[in-house]
């Protein structure tokens, strides 16, 4: 465990401009960006002043204290003792707080709202906590996150070089009657034996028209030739998330096939060309449209080009899940995907080029360069 005291100063600066009493941080990520570590059930509070605080169980407590040489280490031996000892916590903190940071008598403790924040968590810590007003850490904790220090961009960058590694092992797979099963196992293996953790989504392994689904699944027909593919990697390291996309077609394309993967590389070029600190997502999905038109398929385009990633897969902006985002401008040394979205025909298919960018003054900066390499000879 390495605190991170740095960043919990700067987050208890904001909290304090926020007039918040406290962060609970119940989500990998967070806990992870403080604490250098990750936990099965990662548990902590970071107060608006003084020492972060963790929540543990009793037999956590001699490595937790070994390791936090400031702070506090909150232990208990059931769930409901350490729900009880956190309310008392945070009506301390209540009192210490300035009166008027309440509003209508209840003080802001923030919360992350995102896909792996335990919904019945929040609802039970609002039961205990009446006199509390839940809000979204998302204020406070994204302008911290959103630019990564080179460390953070050394270990997405590791990532990537081992997202491509599964994407060698996939391609190699690809031949008449090979089940998605099989290339996903395959490459998560080739994945997690060069390092990874895990993955930070399911492996999407598509075949033929199922290649349109924007979150796919692994396609239970197994591959026949003339099939297009289209494999989606996201192997994490030190929780630093990878996502690699790539789409193939077994054997010669046939003209639209061709036509479909020749729009995309152009798609990828073009935002590519526009990726700079101040360029919107919607700005971005503009030059891709341009070329989606230029092509006939402008009616086929799923918007929201690219994201933000780090600790989550995705970060702001994330305009396919919160379309406020679209309009959020790239942030020199933000992380982006270019090439989240697929350029999907109903009924026949899509493609999709994927890959992880530095926001750069100059230009985006690939983290790992993999070919884009389409047409996989049919054996």
């Amino acid at each position: 465990m390495k605190v991170r005291f740095d960043r919990i100063a700067r987050i208890q600066a904001a909290m304090r401009e926020q007039h918040w009493i406290a962060i609970v941080v119940v989500n990998h990520d967070d806990y992870r960006y403080l604490f250098g570590t990750d936990r099965a059930q990662p548990r902590a509070i970071i107060p608006f002043q003084g020492p972060p605080e963790l929540v543990a169980f009793t037999g956590e407590e001699p490595e937790l204290r070994a390791a936090l040489v400031e702070g506090e280490v909150r232990v208990f031996g059931s769930v409901g003792g350490q729900i009880n000892d956190v309310v008392g916590r945070l009506r301390d903190l209540a009192a210490e707080a300035p009166a008027e940071w309440a509003t209508g008598g209840r003080f802001k403790v923030g919360f992350q709202m995102w896909f792996a924040t335990p919904a019945f968590l929040i609802d039970m810590f609002r039961q205990v906590n009446p006199k509390v007003e839940v809000v979204s850490s998302d204020p406070v904790m994204d302008p911290l996150r959103t630019v990564k220090e080179p460390t953070e961009v050394a270990l997405l960058t590791e990532a990537q070089r081992i997202a491509g590694l599964g994407m060698d092992r996939a391609r190699a797979l690809l031949r008449p009657g090979v089940t998605a099963q099989e290339i996903a196992t395959e490459a998560t293996y080739a994945m997690m034996k060069a390092g990874a953790e895990g993955t930070s989504t399911p492996i999407y392994v598509n075949f033929g028209v199922e290649t349109c689904m924007l979150h796919g699944r692994l396609s239970p027909k197994p591959l026949e030739r003339g099939d297009l593919v289209l494999i989606d990697l996201t192997p994490t390291v030190e929780g630093y998330c990878a996502n690699l996309a790539r789409t193939f077609v077994l054997g010669e394309p046939d003209a639209r096939q061709a036509e479909l993967i020749a729009a995309y590389r152009e798609i990828v070029a073009a935002v590519r060309a526009k990726m700079l600190p101040g360029v919107t997502t919607a700005q971005l999905d503009a030059a891709a449209h341009e070329v989606c038109v230029a092509h006939g398929f402008g009616d086929y385009q799923v918007y929201g080009i690219g994201h933000g990633i780090g600790l989550r897969f995705e970060e702001p902006p994330a305009s396919t899940i919160i379309p406020p985002h679209k309009n959020l401008p790239l942030v020199e040394g933000m992380a982006v995907t270019i090439g989240h979205t697929i350029l999907a025909i109903p009924g026949f298919g899509g493609a999709r080029f994927e890959d992880v960018y530095r926001v750069g003054s100059a230009g985006p900066e690939i983290l790992a360069d993999y070919p884009i390499d389409p047409i996989v000879t049919a054996r």
